[in-house]
């Protein structure tokens, strides 16, 4: 049986039906890149034991927060929202990877470690190198996330530090296959076009928007 995954066109169809926030989708759209070009290039290192379908990893990152602005609206969790209404959209395999794109619910090192990775793990790092529209550290994606989410809750607090330490650990099997290090994604992608990834900027929005 084929897997539906909707096209790059679609997605921003789904981001406009969604009432996806300009900031929000540029976001995505950079979270697509880094996790294309992972692909790309684990894909051509031939060095991992298992790469996922390119277009799966594109639309995925593409939608994985295709519920955020509805849930900063209405306080609702966007993965759990977002992984619901790609379900009904009959786009499973996304909803997968829009559940786990925050916490991963399946941490395998073990299998990292034999260079295998899906399309989940691609688009839940790549979203955790992606600060507003920037490549940067996990150092500083972290940073950020406990002084916008911790909300001064030790549990908090150490809920996400455990979801980086994972993050951490799955970046040093990716790039064990890689002939680049994780400081180098921002110039690599700088010397290249973006192609069907480059976000084309709509009409501003008339409500607020508060950064990602």
């Amino acid at each position: 049986m084929n897997k539906i995954i909707p096209d790059v066109a679609r997605c921003l169809e789904l981001m406009e039906t969604f009432s996806m926030w300009e900031n929000i989708r540029c976001h995505s759209f950079m979270v697509a890149r880094v996790a294309e070009f992972l692909h790309r290039q684990l894909d051509n290192a031939g060095r991992a034991g298992a790469v996922p379908q390119r277009e799966l990893v594109i639309a995925g990152a593409l939608l994985h927060d295709i519920a955020k602005s509805k849930c900063l609206d209405e306080g609702c969790r966007h993965a759990d929202v977002g992984a619901v209404l790609c379900e009904e959209l009959g786009y499973m395999d996304i909803a997968e990877i829009v559940a786990n794109h925050v916490i991963l619910s399946d941490f395998e090192p073990n299998r990292y470690q034999r260079g295998e990775f899906n399309a989940v793990e691609l688009v839940f790092y790549a979203d955790k190198r992606v600060k507003h529209d920037q490549v940067v550290s996990l150092d500083e994606r972290l940073d950020y996330i406990l002084e916008k989410y911790a909300n001064n809750s030790q549990r908090n607090e150490a809920l996400i530090i455990k979801n980086f330490a994972a993050c951490r650990t799955l970046e040093k099997h990716l790039f064990a296959r890689l002939d680049f290090s994780p400081a180098d994604i921002p110039n690599l992608l700088a010397e290249e076009s973006a192609g069907t990834l480059q976000y084309p900027p709509l009409e501003p929005v008339a409500s607020a928007q508060p950064s990602l």
